[in-house]
């Protein structure tokens, strides 16, 4: 892990690895700027095709709740390596943990509020919709690939290896999180943009709750404000020409509307989170 990967990218330490390989957190050996380093280092011809099609599915793509494609090449072993710009903070995930494991915190205080949870749906939203608009569907919303910078208000959605660009009626599913994915895609069918709106509507419920098993229940917790209730059950009905369409429906417009109903205004004017600091 001291290694340069490409001869110009060094490598400062492991953030995580699982079936796809490896990523890291590197840093360019000339200008000094951090970057993301997937490394497929398995000789698996499908794998890397799986690799391929995430650099391509966002190459041209720009915008500020996205990572922006910075290289690809191929390793001495064979391998390829996806580099991407650096995305500091901490995941969705470990933001919902960190706060439910704080004893120093209030009860009420231990989860996310719904305002919170509101804003980051907006941003995941807009970037939905510019994905979208661009014919990618991301594929494996959850809260794993949703990192959140607390301080600026920012949500970032991450790791693109199962998206699909403009996919069509004999499009696969090249894998998913059984718990968040769109029961279409469980079907075996193929992905559609309303499949992203599923898993982002489980998501929230998962903010909200803060556990797995009020997920699995789709259960919306009490405290929430009634139009935003309303706002995830939308999202979350499985019949998939049930839920919203970008063609029918500006959703970013929607949730701004909500969040004005739920809470009386449609800015969270960077109130801090509580436990974060």
């Amino acid at each position: 892990e001291k290694s340069l990967i490409g001869g110009r990218y060094k490598v400062i330490e492991k953030i995580a690895e699982g079936g796809f390989g490896r990523t890291y957190k590197g840093e360019h050996i000339l200008s000094g700027k951090l970057v993301c380093i997937k490394d497929c280092f398995k000789l698996d011809p499908e794998l890397q095709q799986i690799l391929i099609e995430e650099a391509q599915s966002i190459w041209d793509l720009r915008h500020y709740s996205l990572p922006v494609m910075r290289d690809m090449f191929e390793l001495p072993s064979g391998g390829l390596a996806l580099v991407m710009s650096y995305i500091p903070g901490m995941t969705l995930e470990k933001i919902v943990e960190k706060l439910k494991n704080n004893d120093k915190l209030k009860t009420n205080e231990r989860r996310l509020s719904p305002e919170h949870v509101a804003w980051i749906t907006e941003r995941v939203l807009n970037a939905l919709k510019y994905l979208h608009m661009n014919g990618v569907v991301h594929g494996d919303i959850k809260p794993q690939n949703i990192i959140i910078q607390p301080e600026s208000h920012m949500a970032v959605l991450v790791d693109f290896g199962l998206s699909m660009v403009k996919p069509t009626g004999s499009s696969m599913s090249k894998g998913y999180t059984e718990l968040f994915a769109p029961p279409e895609e469980i079907a075996g069918k193929p992905l559609l943009p309303e499949s992203d709106l599923y898993s982002l509507g489980m998501t929230m419920l998962y903010a909200l709750n803060g556990d797995y098993e009020s997920v699995q229940k789709l259960r919306v917790p009490k405290w929430v404000p009634d139009p935003l209730c309303k706002f995830i059950q939308r999202l979350i009905v499985r019949d998939i020409r049930s839920r919203p369409e970008w063609s029918k429906e500006d959703l970013f417009a929607t949730i701004q509307k909500v969040r004005a109903e739920s809470f009386g205004r449609d800015r969270s004017m960077m109130a801090p989170i509580p436990g974060l600091s």
